[in-house]
């Protein structure tokens, strides 16, 4: 059974943060937060205050230029006059990937051959036949896109990108199926129904990717010029309902745990001289290593976390792409 809601805002901590910006967007100062990004995308910037950041989903009006990052007739352009090549633009049917030869033509360039270029004819044939076309980096190449994200990543301490999802009315897109980072789904044309199972309260209770035997889910009515936020891990499916839809989905990837260690190790193995060796018995070796870990251990506690977590964020806001 399903229950269909539509929610605007819970419950969540208020943040006056401090940022500077420039002709070309916001400056990375370490003091912003998540309640900055969100307050770009929000019609009311007050919304962000008590927006459940990773807590629950939540529904809200999207700021102007976030409703108008991508058009309908953007897509048709990119069909018909563009440079796109798959898999760039790409397309899921149920689940699986449309084979390229199925997207793509042969373009000759100066006599030469080249394949991998979209067909405007074959995608819109894949589309008719139910496939959800996806146009991927959207970051990387639209400019209204690219610089949205790049604001996002300074406010956020994160990676930042964007995708386009076309479905034709009555299909399903993805199988359920949870993603690594804080979704904000940008409704531009039609009305999606998303399916919404749980949000994981641990990262060690869940894993990226498709699953399987979960709870009935709540659902959620995305109406054009709307936001749906998702909180990393929660497990969701989607259907189109009368007309077809168009969606734009930014990801907001925060730095991993793993990062945090991996950076901090590397800072006290760059004293250790490469050619080092462990050499000896095996009674000497253990006792080298003893004292290796010993001294690793106690590195660690004199690593300046203040200037790590910086280090860090300032890393993840300046990595291009989602991942």
């Amino acid at each position: 059974m399903t229950t269909t809601e539509t929610v605007t805002g819970m419950t969540g901590e208020k943040a006056g943060r401090a940022v500077t910006g420039t002709a070309t967007g916001p400056v990375f100062t370490g003091t912003t937060g998540p309640r900055d990004g969100i307050r770009l995308l929000c019609h009311d910037p007050r919304t962000a205050d008590d927006l459940p950041w990773g807590e629950a989903h939540a529904v809200f009006d999207a700021a102007q230029e976030v409703a108008a990052i991508v058009s309908r007739q953007d897509l048709e352009d990119w069909l018909d006059c563009s440079l796109l090549h798959y898999p760039v633009l790409n397309a899921m049917r149920g689940g699986t990937p449309v084979p390229p030869e199925a997207l793509t033509r042969v373009m000759h360039v100066s006599g030469d051959p080249r394949a991998g270029y979209v067909d405007g004819a074959k995608v819109r044939f894949q589309l008719a036949a139910g496939a959800t076309v996806v146009v991927q980096n959207l970051h990387e190449w639209h400019r209204p896109a690219q610089q949205l994200c790049r604001r996002l990543a300074q406010l956020f301490s994160a990676k930042a990108g964007a995708v386009a999802f076309w479905t034709r009315a009555g299909e399903d897109g993805l199988r359920v199926h949870r993603d690594d980072g804080h979704l904000f789904v940008v409704q531009i044309s039609g009305t999606k129904r998303w399916y919404l199972y749980d949000t994981p309260r641990d990262a060690a209770d869940w894993s990226p990717g498709y699953v399987e035997d979960l709870a009935s889910a709540r659902t959620v009515d995305l109406r054009p010029g709307q936001v749906l936020y998702l909180p990393e891990g929660i497990a969701h499916h989607t259907r189109t309902l009368d007309t077809e839809s168009v969606h734009v989905t930014v990801a907001i990837r925060e730095p991993w745990l793993r990062d945090t260690v991996e950076l901090a190790v590397r800072a006290c193995l760059a004293r250790i001289p490469d050619h080092a060796t462990l050499s000896g018995t095996a009674a000497e070796r253990e006792e080298t290593a003893d004292e290796l870990l010993t001294r690793l251990a106690e590195a660690l506690g004199r690593v300046d976390r203040a200037a790590l977590v910086r280090d860090l964020s300032r890393r993840a806001a300046e990595t291009r792409g989602s991942r």
